[in-house]
């Protein structure tokens, strides 16, 4: 454990721009599915990107991933002044196990 970097110093690395935009769908509530299909890669390439952001915000899970990007700045918060948010290119489905997508009541 003697490898381990204490917390108070800065991440390792920045994410980079494709990590960036991998952080921005996640943001956007995608799946690692949805994101693949949407950049046309593997799926396994965007967990692999997950993978690295969540070691290099020292996060556990997408939750203190999102939540250590919005502190950082690098993630806005829509205000509710303002028109619809981005679309993230998910699209609701109706063909045999997937999902629709409502409106929370």
């Amino acid at each position: 454990m003697d490898d381990m970097l204490p917390f108070t110093r800065r991440r390792p690395d920045a994410p980079t721009a494709r990590e960036r935009e991998i952080l921005n769908h996640i943001w956007g509530g995608l799946t690692s599915h949805e994101i693949a299909a949407l950049l046309k890669i593997a799926q396994k390439t965007v967990e692999s990107h997950r993978a690295n952001l969540l070691r290099k915000f020292r996060a556990t899970n997408a939750a203190q991933l999102l939540r250590l990007a919005l502190l950082e700045g690098m993630l806005e918060v829509p205000s509710s002044n303002s028109a619809a948010p981005p679309p993230t290119g998910r699209q609701s489905h109706n063909a045999k196990g997937s999902r629709k997508l409502t409106s929370p009541q």
